[in-house]
C-alpha cells in the first residue's frame, strides 16, 4: 500500500482528490496547510506528496523547498495542484523539484494517470534498490565467507599438523626411540603450528571486530568539545614503532585546537586509514605517517599521507569499494577499512574528502564541520 499525503487549505479539493484517487492500493491523509503536512510528514513519511501551490503562511513551494532541503525527506517525489493558467508557479514550482502537476478544474483520469505514473516510478526504484541490495549482500556473504575461511583453513591445517607431531611424539616415546634431536624438531614443529594457529585465530577475531564497526557509520553522532591535537596524540600512541615498524608524524598550526566533534568516531575513522597503511600500503616502503591538523570556526581540516606504494592494478573507486584489497596479492587486508571510514566521514560525522594514490602513497584531505553539542 501506498502513502498518499494531499496538502489543500480549500477543503472541497481535499475532498474531491481523496474521491479520485480512492483505491485499495492506496492510503490517503490529507493536511489544510504546510504546517500539519510537516506534522503528519514527521509522523510517518508518505511516498508521494500532491500540494496546491497557492496556500496562506506556506506555499506549496516552499513546502517543498524545505522537504528537498532535509537528508531525510528529499527522496518524497511532489505533484502540484495548479491552475491550468497559472504557467509562472507552475515553472517555479517543478525548478524547485517537483516532479509533475495537476491541472484545474480537475479530471479524474488525468489525475490517475499522473498519479500512477508516479507510482510506478517508485515500484521500479524500489526493485532497484532491492536488486542493488541483493547484490551487495551476495558480495558480502562471499566476501565474509573468503575473509573468514582463509585464516580459518590454515589454522585447521596448522591444528591437524600439531595433532600429528604430537601423535608422531607420543609414539616415539612409547617406543622409547625418541632422541634428543627429534624431540626438538617436533617441538619447533609444535610451536609453529601454534603461532600459525594464533595468528590466523587473530585474524577472524580483528575481522569480526572490524564488521561491528560498520554500524557506526549509521549511527548518529555524540559531539562534544575536545582538543584534536590530544585526540590524534591518544590514536598514534597505540602503534608502536617497535611493533608495526612505521613512524608516524603529526603536526599542526597550534599545540591545542579545540573543537566541537564526536571524537570517537574521528579516531575509528583514522585508525581505519591508518590501520590499511600499515597493514597494506606499507608493506615494503616504511612510511612515515604524516598527519597535519587544521581547524578554524567552521570546520577541521585533516591531511594524510601515507609515504606507502600507493594503488596496484585498481582504482581510487574500487579501493572505496567492501573486500576489494588495495594491491593484488596481499591476502592479509581485509578489504573494509577504507570504506568504513569513508561512510562514516560522510555519514556520521557529515563531512567529505578526497582520497587518491600519489608518489607519496595514499593521499587523504577530510574535511569535518563543527558539529553542534546536543
Amino acid at each position: 500500500m501506498f502513502d498518499i499525503l494531499i496538502v489543500d487549505d480549500v477543503a472541497e479539493n481535499l475532498q474531491m482528490l481523496q474521491l479520485i484517487l480512492k483505491c485499495p492500493r492506496f492510503r490517503i491523509r490529507a493536511a489544510t496547510s504546510g504546517h500539519t503536512a510537516l506534522q503528519l510528514i514527521e509522523n510517518q513519511l508518505p511516498d508521494l506528496i500532491i500540494t496546491d501551490i497557492k496556500m496562506p503562511n506556506m506555499s506549496g513551494v516552499d513546502l517543498c523547498r524545505l522537504l528537498k532541503a532535509d537528508k531525510r525527506t528529499n527522496h518524497i517525489p511532489l505533484m502540484f495542484v495548479s491552475a491550468y493558467t497559472d504557467t509562472d508557479n507552475i515553472v517555479e514550482a517543478l525548478e524547485v523539484g517537483g516532479v509533475d502537476y495537476i491541472s484545474k478544474p480537475f479530471r479524474p483520469a488525468e489525475i490517475n494517470a499522473r498519479v500512477n505514473t508516479q507510482i510506478k516510478l517508485l515500484e521500479a526504484n524500489a526493485l532497484q534498490v532491492k536488486r542493488q541490495l541483493s547484490d551487495a549482500l551476495n558480495q558480502m556473504v562471499v566476501g565474509v565467507a573468503h575473509e573468514i575461511n582463509t585464516p580459518l583453513g590454515t589454522g585447521i591445517t596448522a591444528a591437524s599438523h600439531l595433532f600429528g607431531v604430537i601423535a608422531e611424539l607420543t609414539k616415539e616415546f612409547e617406543n622409547k626411540t625418541l632422541s634428543q634431536n627429534l624431540l626438538a624438531d617436533l617441538l619447533i614443529q609444535s610451536n609453529e603450528s601454534i603461532e600459525l594457529c594464533e595468528r590466523s585465530l587473530s585474524r577472524v577475531a580483528e575481522f569480526v571486530n572490524l564488521l561491528k564497526t560498520i554500524s557506526k557509520a549509521e549511527a548518529p553522532a555524540q559531539p562534544g568539545m575536545c582538543d584534536l591535537v590530544e585526540v590524534f596524540k591518544q590514536l598514534i600512541s597505540q602503534y608502536h614503532f617497535d611493533e608495526t615498524g612505521v613512524e608516524i608524524k603529526l603536526m599542526s598550526e597550534h599545540s591545542v585546537l579545540d573543537v566541537t566533534l564526536d571524537a570517537n568516531l574521528l579516531q575509528l575513522v583514522m585508525g581505519n586509514i591508518i590501520e590499511d597503511s600499515i597493514n597494506h600500503g606499507l608493506v615494503d616502503k616504511k612510511g612515515p605517517i604524516e598527519i597535519i591538523l587544521r581547524a578554524n570556526e567552521q570546520e577541521i581540516e585533516i591531511h594524510y599521507v601515507d609515504n606507502g606504494i600507493g594503488l596496484i592494478d585498481i582504482t581510487i573507486e574500487d579501493l572505496l569499494k567492501p573486500f576489494v584489497t588495495s594491491r593484488r596479492g596481499n591476502s592479509g587486508h581485509v578489504g573494509l577499512s577504507t570504506p568504513v571510514a569513508a561512510n562514516i566521514i560522510s555519514g556520521a560525522l557529515q563531512g567529505g574528502y578526497t582520497v587518491r594514490s600519489t608518489e607519496r602513497g595514499i593521499e587523504w584531505i577530510i574535511k569535518i564541520p563543527m558539529m553542534r553539542l546536543r
